[in-house]
């Protein structure tokens, strides 16, 4: 008898920590429905995620991409993480010796008078 209470404690516990683990990952998603600003799912937060390339990113992702759901306050960041990347150019183009600029003065507009 003692042991079955220990294995019915044992099995209530797993379930109870397999639960914590699944509201981790729909308090985000359920933060991305919300009309109001998460402060705790913001560009940091889903950033990481992307990084990390998990399974939650994907799923907010999904969700933000749809046409209804792409204004929603807390897509923007998912969004603004999703964005591509686009590197600056380690040179600057050249202004030196050589370079021709094609600039002409503009002629005052010339009116013509009724008489």
């Amino acid at each position: 008898m003692k042991e079955l209470r220990i294995c019915i404690l044992a099995a209530a516990l797993l379930l109870a920590a397999c639960n914590g683990k699944s509201d981790d990952a729909s308090a985000p998603l359920a933060a991305l429905q919300s009309p109001n600003a998460a402060e705790n799912y913001g560009y940091p937060f889903w950033n990481d995620q992307f990084q990390r390339k998990t399974e939650l990113w994907e799923k907010g992702l999904s969700f933000c991409q749809q046409p209804d759901h792409k204004f929603l306050v807390n897509c923007q960041a998912v969004l603004a993480v999703a964005a591509p990347r686009i590197p600056f150019p380690t040179a600057m183009p050249s202004n030196g010796p050589g370079t021709t600029f094609n600039f002409a003065p503009v002629p005052p507009s010339q009116k013509k008078e009724k008489h």
